[in-house]
């Protein structure tokens, strides 16, 4: 009986290392497909407008998520949004609540008064929107965080892990994840798209 038992498990051996064989090669290439060859970068336009505010904007100051010529930080009654975008299309209005990880198109809000002059440099090393592999986003924190490894927690993301400091720029963009329940540990990982 024993023989037969080794015989039987020999004879499946082949078949069982040619699975082995496969689901390695499965993993290895999901694993090669999952890192991007470079870290695409975009400018975020909203692309329209999905519904109309009734209350108006008070635009006070350059947005602090987005730190760019046309994005401001705005109060519509108690709910302050950041950012919200202006645009030669709405001369009277902004944009809010409108980002690449929820919603392309945004809620129009009519303008309490002018803009303010706005402070944004011509380039800012800030991306407002990071996504992560998985489809993980990351959006910039503009309220109080806190530091790990002597860095600003800069980012929350929609899996509640943040992001410690600023991406490190390259061909490929890569950011210190903390995982969630630690307070010290960080884990690079590479970054999909970035959006200013």
């Amino acid at each position: 009986m024993s023989g037969v038992r080794r015989a039987s498990v020999s004879r499946f051996f082949p078949i069982l290392s040619g699975i082995a064989l496969v689901l390695c090669l499965f993993s290895g290439s999901s694993a090669a497909a999952s890192v991007p060859k470079a870290t695409l970068v975009s400018h975020f336009v909203p692309s329209g407008v999905r519904a109309n505010l009734t209350s108006t904007a008070d635009c006070w100051v350059t947005s602090l998520a987005a730190p760019r010529k046309d994005a401001w930080r705005c109060a519509v009654e108690s709910i302050i949004y950041d950012p919200c975008f202006s645009s030669a299309n709405y001369p009277n209005a902004v944009i809010c609540d409108a980002n690449p990880a929820r919603y392309t198109r945004g809620l129009k809000a009519t303008l309490a008064g002018k803009l303010p002059v706005t402070t944004a440099a011509e380039a800012s090393a800030q991306p407002w929107v990071l996504q992560l592999p998985n489809n993980v986003y990351c959006t910039f924190a503009t309220g109080a965080t806190w530091i790990v490894n002597n860095e600003r927690v800069d980012y929350g993301c929609t899996d509640n892990t943040v992001i410690a400091g600023l991406p490190k720029q390259g061909t490929i963009w890569t950011a210190n994840v903390v995982p969630q329940g630690q307070m010290t540990r960080t884990v690079v990982t590479t970054v999909v798209h970035a959006w200013y």
